[in-house]
């Protein structure tokens, strides 16, 4: 029998235990929003942006957030006035760039941020076109940028910055359409890129392999198109949520949870602050933080995200072993013995969304048949909870 390779997104709405938002101390400066932030160590770092419900304002002021003790500190400020730049660290250094300064300028200088002498120091420009709405990630300690707004409108051109020879490389191409004000972040050596304005909203998301210098189109995320999102990675698991589907339009307020396992996204928790677009993030010792933004009126608020760690626990703990697969017709799905006497629900979906199955089960193992070819989608939940998910091939 043949092979059917089908796509299919599949995503599962948690309950509230899974995912929590709690407000932290309002952000130091002004509200504003396309600010940028990053972290060092067990700080976070937070500036720039803009306001323009009147006058275009742009800001140059730099703060630095302590999460033990919920409190904003002025740091030096940026050498001028800028937003929509981008912003990453490596090491004990942060690192920001491009962006829009006054006169509706597109930039591409690069500056290193040392939080022990407070000072910013500018370093080898980015190689690509002057421009803003570019995104950044990190992977073995190189910064990778790319993709926003040029003068010729957007890019897909991307580089890799090397902060011990303070020299950028060019590297592959993103291979989606161009595009400015997408999302980026990076899990277990892999960067992804998704989301984005490329002419209106996007939702296809992309992984790059720096080994290989090779982009993977991955699943999309959601439903929704949207531009102006915001993202971050922890626990292994990737996050992206908010936005609009185009500038000024209808704000969102949900969140997506990527694991890059099974490729798969799970609908979580909305953002428990105001819907929104260039809401920024940033990830201090493991822990996601958000801030700023716009939804016509622009905000300061600051917000600490949590998936429960026990969940996280138990997800990882559970030890499910589905043979075969690849299958012919029979699949067993047989669980290890500490969940034995717990109440489990099976889900299992068509690739084209239709349900095939629900079914509790209280014993270890569980036996599936099916004569139709194709990829299956699966879903084990406990307690509302998903605590795995993945494909079955049939052929």
């Amino acid at each position: 029998m043949r092979l059917i390779v089908l796509y299919f997104l599949f995503s599962i709405s948690l309950n509230s235990l899974a995912s929590t938002w709690t407000q932290k101390a309002n952000f130091g400066g002004e509200a504003r929003h396309r600010v940028t932030a990053f972290a060092i160590g067990n700080k976070g770092y937070l500036g720039l942006g803009h306001i323009n419900s009147v006058t275009n304002i742009l800001y140059d002021d730099f703060w630095e957030y302590d999460p033990a003790s919920n409190a904003w500190t002025q740091k030096a400020n940026y050498p001028y006035g800028c937003y929509h730049s981008t912003g990453f660290s490596i090491g004990n250094k942060g690192y920001v760039g491009t962006g829009r300064k006054q006169n509706n300028t597109y930039t591409n200088d690069f500056f290193e941020y040392n939080p022990i002498l407070n000072t910013w120091t500018p370093i080898s420009n980015f190689p690509g076109s002057a421009r803003r709405g570019s995104v950044s990630f990190v992977v073995n300690q190189k910064g990778y940028v790319g993709t926003g707004q040029t003068s010729g409108w957007g890019s897909n051109n991307f580089y890799e910055y090397n902060p011990i020879t303070n020299n950028w490389t060019q590297i592959a191409s993103f291979p989606g359409s161009s595009r400015t004000s997408a999302v980026a972040f990076s899990i277990d050596g892999i960067g992804y890129v998704g989301t984005g304005n490329s002419g209106g909203g996007t939702n296809d998301f992309w992984a790059y392999n720096p080994v290989t210098n090779q982009w993977i189109q991955k699943a999309n995320v959601g439903p929704t198109l949207r531009q102006e999102a915001t993202g971050f990675s922890v626990n292994g698991l990737g996050y992206i949520g908010t936005g609009d589907d185009f500038s000024s339009g209808t704000n969102y307020g949900d969140m997506w949870e990527y694991h890059p396992d099974t490729d798969v996204w799970v609908q979580i928790n909305d953002f428990s602050g105001v819907p929104r677009r260039y809401l920024a993030s940033m990830v201090i010792e493991g822990v996601g933080y958000v801030g700023t933004g716009t939804s016509g009126a622009n905000f300061n608020d600051f917000w600490r995200f949590d998936h429960g760690l026990e969940i996280h626990e138990i997800h990882k703990k559970i030890d499910v072993n589905i043979f075969p697969n690849p299958t012919l017709e029979n699949v067993m799905f047989t669980f290890s013995n500490e969940f034995n006497n717990e109440i489990k629900t099976i889900t299992i979906y068509s690739a084209n969304g239709r349900l095939i199955t629900t079914k509790e089960i209280l014993d270890n193992k569980f036996n599936w048949y099916t004569e139709t070819n194709g990829v299956f989608l699966y879903s084990i939940m406990m307690d509302n909870v998903v605590l795995k998910s993945g494909k079955i091939i049939v052929k």
